[in-house]
């Protein structure tokens, strides 16, 4: 999908060049997009996986053999900026802290469903993926069918992470809330986390993203993506997986549930989650493999989330010399 769509060209994003006088000698800084900030945040990690056609393996988040001296890209100045329809836009690399787009990375937006990737870290750090986590009645008041859950199933809380994140079943979430004690003290648990992590723009009312009052912004889910990467790789390799076979606890009964995530049957897609609703749009929180850097790309109410990003994606092939 992307990968064809990547031999299109697209248009580009500015830049500002300065120097500073640090301690006798010249430094050159690059500012490539909107955030200034972000030339100045920077952190290290050493992942890489095996060498496929996309540059990593399918354990590509949990290997400790990144390449050293990494030759950074170049930008070019001379190609414009692309064409963005969507609300927001961040393409970073996760390895290197290389900024290269960003456009109103700090404007909050309507989460929708990306709030289950917070949910999904909160689970996680509060009760670990070896929980019975019952199927409440309460939780099948919730919106949508997506995840096939009946009243009275118990999963354990693996299982019920992996149906949340593949069918984006709210029931699930909620089924996560009433464990946790209500939606309250979720709400509590994921606030408090979103505190923890810097992500200042974000505030959730639920665990699933069906309250349009769930608000985040591209920065903020960069932040998270970022800690997923480094501190829950799990999550994102879950989110790749095209299948998954389904059993309760306390039934003899399985099922194979099926991942909607658009970008999963392409080779470039390293894990990630989408939201949709009529007031966020279509977003993206994503880990792609591109050239041979690992980046985190985030798009906030997009009209069309699989073209904004094959879109940003061409423009980089044109906007940078690797």
């Amino acid at each position: 999908m992307l990968r064809e769509i990547l031999k299109k060209t697209g248009n580009a994003a500015f830049a500002v060049v300065g120097t500073a006088l640090v301690a006798g000698g010249i430094v050159f800084f690059v500012f490539y997009g909107g955030d200034f900030g972000a030339l100045f945040t920077s952190r290290t990690i050493d992942v890489s996986g095996s060498p496929t056609s996309t540059g990593y393996g399918s354990d590509a988040l949990s290997q400790n053999t990144r390449p050293s001296n990494k030759r950074l890209p170049e930008r070019k100045w001379e190609v414009l900026d692309p064409t963005i329809e969507a609300q927001a836009v961040l393409v970073q690399s996760l390895d290197e802290d290389f900024p290269f787009f960003r456009y109103r990375t700090r404007e909050t937006w309507p989460a929708a469903s990306l709030s289950k990737l917070l949910t999904a870290v909160v689970v996680l750090e509060q009760y670990g993926n070896q929980r019975k986590v019952p199927v409440t009645e309460r939780a099948m008041l919730a919106e949508g069918v997506a995840g096939g859950l009946k009243s009275g199933e118990v999963y354990l809380s693996g299982d019920l992470l992996k149906i949340m994140l593949l069918t984006s079943s709210n029931r699930a979430a909620a089924a996560f809330e009433d464990f946790a004690g209500g939606k309250a003290e979720m709400n509590r648990l994921l606030n408090k986390k979103a505190g923890e992590l810097g992500m200042r723009g974000t505030i959730l009312n639920d665990a699933s993203g069906l309250a349009d009052t769930n608000l985040t912004s591209a920065e903020d889910m960069f932040i998270l993506t970022e800690y997923i990467y480094e501190k829950h790789p799990e999550i994102l390799n879950w989110t790749r997986l095209v299948n998954y076979l389904v059993q309760p606890t306390n039934t003899t009964e399985f099922r194979t549930e099926t991942n909607i995530n658009p970008f999963v049957s392409d080779k470039l897609f390293l894990g990630g989650k989408t939201g949709t609703s009529d007031v966020a749009r279509q977003n993206l929180a994503a880990v792609l493999a591109f050239k041979d850097f690992r980046i985190a790309v985030i798009i906030l109410g997009s009209p069309d989330r699989v073209k904004e990003v094959a879109s940003v994606l061409a423009w980089m092939e044109q906007a940078y010399e690797f």
